[in-house]
Parts: C-alpha cells; structure tokens; sequence
C-alpha cells in the first residue's frame, strides 16, 4: 500500500511514479560509475558531475511518455526540470553513505542556488517559520523565480532524497515535502517517506494519459538493477511501509 500523501500527490498512478524514480537514479547512477570507471582517476569529479546532470535527464526520459509531463528548461538553469502532472520531481543526493540522517538533509553542499530557492520559494509548502528572502540566498534568483512563471500555479516542489557513492551506487531514497530553512541547505521536512528500492510489480490500470502500445504508463516497470555493474544482483527486501518523518524532526536530529 502506498501512502495517503503518494496516493493524493500522485493519484492511481503513484506506484509507476515511484517506480519510475528508482529507475531513473539507477540509470544515472549507473553512467556515474561508468564515467568514473573510463576516467581512471581517484578524483572523484567524473562521478559526481555525470551524475548531476544525468539524474535530470533520466527522469525527463523515463517519463517522456506520460501525457502530462511538462519538461522545462528555466533560463540560466542548466538542468531540465520534470514535472508529472502537478509535481516538479527534484532529486538531490543528501549523503554519501549511511552516517546521515534524510531528516538532517541539507540541500546542495553550500549555499542554495538560485534555482532551488525559487523553487522553494514559489512551489514549496506553506512554511512553519518564516521563509528567506530570495536576495537573501542568490542575487539572481528573482529572475528565475519569475522564469518559472509558465508552470501552472498548482504546481507542487516534490523532493527526492538520496544518498550513494561511486563504489556501491544507490544507497536509499526518499521523497516528500520540506521548506528550506537557512542559506546552508537546511530543510524541515513537512512529509518524508521511503522508496523501497526494489521495484514491485506497479500496473497502471486507468490513466487518461494511456494512448498506444508500449508506453511507460501501460506497462509493468521493469525491475532497477541499483548496482548495474555488479556481476551479483544487489538483493534488498522492500523498504517498510512509509516512515513518516515530522515537521520538527530535521531541527531535532
């Protein structure tokens, strides 16, 4: 069973949506790593740039078939933004292995950019305390803020937390809804569940969208390899069923 705040989110479709994300950070993962493996360096930079970039993109191509999903490039972004009905899906790696907490995530690893305090900003959850001003954060965040203004304004900032590393690849995932809270990234989590990593057997049964054989929406999403390279598939049982994180738990971790 998938949560009240997926199913309300997401609708009928909220199985194949999560689905569709533990495949699209599989697949960008798994260019990460072959990235770093071509590069033949220890540096880092390989895996962590690939993997930047690709994890926009794997979304944007796992979804292109859906009928509602809008893919929009802000200007000055060089990221394109997916957005599935009225969710703007944006993944963001919170650690590098299991020593942190989602409900202590920082967004970034310094101050946030201009593009993910707009996001916030216009598209965030109404905030428990009061929210930075966008000069506060980046001098050209208005601008992109006002770039932004072709998404609808039921538009919803659906965060995807997760942590991984060059050697294991995907650790865990989570996703939800939080307001940012200072210029270091910080966040306080409104709603925070797990994405069990290994994929079920979501079937969309009724979508609007549903035109055509073959399409993402009428079949079965096809089970993640979370380690692509590994000669032995990664077995994890399924994540347990939503763990809820509340609003306070980011100030208390």
């Amino acid at each position: 069973m998938l949560s009240k705040w997926a199913h309300d989110r997401f609708g009928v479709r909220a199985p194949l949506i999560r689905e569709g994300v533990v495949e699209a950070l599989s697949r960008a993962l798994a260019n990460a790593q072959d990235a770093q493996k071509v590069a033949g360096t220890d540096h880092l930079h390989p895996f962590g740039f690939t993997l930047m970039s690709r994890k926009f993109e794997a979304l944007a191509k796992v979804f292109e078939d859906l009928g509602d999903v809008l893919v929009v490039k802000p200007a000055g972004s060089q990221h394109e933004l997916v957005v599935v009905g009225d969710n703007l899906l944006f993944p963001f790696r919170y650690g590098r292995d299991r020593s942190v907490s989602v409900a202590a995530a920082r967004i970034g690893e310094g101050r946030p950019s201009a593009l993910v305090q707009a996001l916030f900003d216009r598209f965030g959850p109404e905030p428990v305390v009061e929210q930075l001003a966008l000069g506060d954060v980046a001098p050209h965040a208005v601008p992109i803020a006002e770039a932004l203004g072709s998404l609808p304004e039921t538009t919803r900032l659906v965060l995807v937390a997760y942590s991984c590393n060059a050697q294991a690849g995907l650790l865990d995932a989570w996703w939800g809804e939080a307001e940012l809270l200072d210029r270091s990234g910080s966040l306080r989590w409104h709603h925070c569940e797990q994405i069990p990593l290994v994929a079920g057997t979501a079937q969309l049964a009724h979508s609007p969208a549903a035109a055509g054989p073959g399409r993402f929406d009428q079949g079965v999403m096809p089970t993640p390899r979370i380690d692509a390279r590994s000669p032995l598939e990664r077995v994890r049982p399924p994540a347990a069923e939503a763990i809820p994180l509340f609003p306070d738990a980011a100030r208390d971790a």
